[in-house]
């Protein structure tokens, strides 16, 4: 009994060691890295004005010496506290995962990458490389994705830090303007005042009163979408899922109304984030929905725009190479400079297929069509991407007209032929004047 014991007591050291270092290797990034650097200098210059206005007078200052440190190391230990819980990431469906009744699998999106159907509102990273539950967003301030588990410590991350930098803000105003007014002329500071110091309290104050407003935005925008029950993502869906049957009626054909199954109303929705026992409610997998809907309604939806998205992609060749580089200045200043920061980058060789599903200005998304073993040689997680839009051409195609040639040619195409119809218009207009 001893040595099993020993060896459970071993196996649970073994595993917190192991999730210490995953945490710590989230840490090194430069998310994570400029969030600590900004709260360390919010609390080093805090705590030296905090000092500074302890040296005051005793009949001066008696309720603000005590209070000031320990609100200051306060509102710390719960900036660190939580930090440290949103680290350990939203919770992930297993590699290989599928419902318990096989049937169900009709209703659920299939993720090539984990090789296993995605969880209602479970959405694949391509950052994380995983498929995270109820995922938010990726926020690189934690270097994970926000979601089911980790919601609530994030919430609370981002209520905590501005009450903190505001806190930390006073304190280095307070100190700036016993400087200015030449209030340590009367009485000695502890440590001695020197103009390293004044501008540490001036970028203190800089730095706590930039992320003050910034979290607080973000923390706004987090209740708000909590309170509606609606991650980022399932709020573009809900706008695709409006425009598509807006699309439809206009085209004269009815589709049925889409109600978003999750909103319970704002105290339910409040509830299943934030509540006494500090864990997310439920399994990440089942959720409850209104009457009405089924588990799988959204998930429906999703797959029927997934169906409409792959008829409208454009079938494109590779006609110059790019590895992947975040900023490629060989492909021009405006190339470099203008692309998206979001979602990641995809290698590109010349004479690869492409499946382009968005547009910008200089930069194109789609998919690399690749076999498994092509896949595996160039060492790529994903084949989903943005590449620069002059590396593509579009492929001749029976469906797309005679549709050939770079994509920017797409464009200008579809103007020309609305700009000839609405000529051929006028010029029967002109004709029917003329005949009257």
């Amino acid at each position: 009994a001893g040595i099993v014991g020993l060896k459970q007591v071993g196996g649970l050291g073994v595993f917190l060691m192991g999730e210490v270092l995953v945490r710590l290797r989230r840490v090194l990034h430069w998310g994570p890295l400029i969030a600590l650097t900004i709260i360390t200098i919010v609390t080093i210059s805090g705590s030296y004005s905090a000092i500074q206005l302890w040296s005051r007078p005793k009949h001066r200052v008696t309720f603000f010496r005590w209070p000031n440190f320990i609100v200051m190391y306060t509102w710390l230990f719960l900036i660190l506290k939580n930090f440290y819980q949103a680290l350990h990431g939203p919770g992930s469906t297993p590699d290989g995962w599928k419902p318990a009744n096989p049937e169900d699998c009709q209703f659920l999106q299939y993720c090539k990458i984990c090789e296993g159907y995605k969880a209602p509102r479970s959405h694949h990273c391509h950052q994380c490389e995983r498929c995270s539950m109820k995922m938010d967003h990726h926020c690189p301030w934690i270097n994970n994705c926000v979601g089911h588990e980790n919601h609530a410590s994030f919430l609370r991350f981002t209520f905590y830090v501005p009450l903190g930098c505001l806190h930390g803000a006073i304190l280095n105003a307070n100190f700036l303007y016993r400087v200015i007014t030449n209030e340590f002329m009367y009485y000695r500071p502890y440590f001695q005042i020197n103009m390293g110091w004044i501008i540490m309290a001036m970028m203190g104050i800089a730095v706590a009163m930039g992320a003050a407003i910034g979290v607080f935005i973000l923390f706004a925008t987090q209740v708000y979408s909590i309170c509606k029950n609606e991650t980022q993502i399932e709020d573009w869906i809900i706008s695709k899922a409006r425009q598509r049957r807006k699309r439809a009626r206009s085209q004269g054909v009815q589709l049925e109304p889409f109600v978003y199954p999750y909103n319970l109303g704002p105290w339910e929705n409040f509830k299943q984030v934030i509540n006494f026992s500090g864990r997310a409610r439920g399994n990440g997998v089942e959720w409850p929905v209104k009457e009405g809907c089924n588990p799988y309604s959204f998930s429906i939806e999703q797959l029927e725009q997934k169906k409409e998205k792959r008829e409208h992609v454009v079938e494109a060749e590779v006609v110059r190479p790019y590895n992947g580089a975040w900023c490629p200045c060989s492909h021009g200043v405006c190339v470099a400079l203008c692309g998206s920061p979001v979602d990641r980058r995809v290698p590109i060789l010349t004479g690869d297929s492409f499946d382009i599903s968005k547009y910008d200005e200089y930069w194109v998304y789609g998919d690399v069509l690749l076999s498994e073993a092509e896949k595996k040689s160039r060492h790529l997680v994903s084949t989903r991407g943005w590449v620069p839009r002059h590396c593509i051409k579009e492929k001749r195609s029976e469906r797309r007209g005679e549709g050939c040639g770079d994509v920017s040619d797409v464009a200008a195409s579809v103007s020309a032929k609305t700009t000839a119809q609405e000529g051929k218009k006028t010029k029967g207009k002109k004709t029917k004047a003329k005949e009257e």
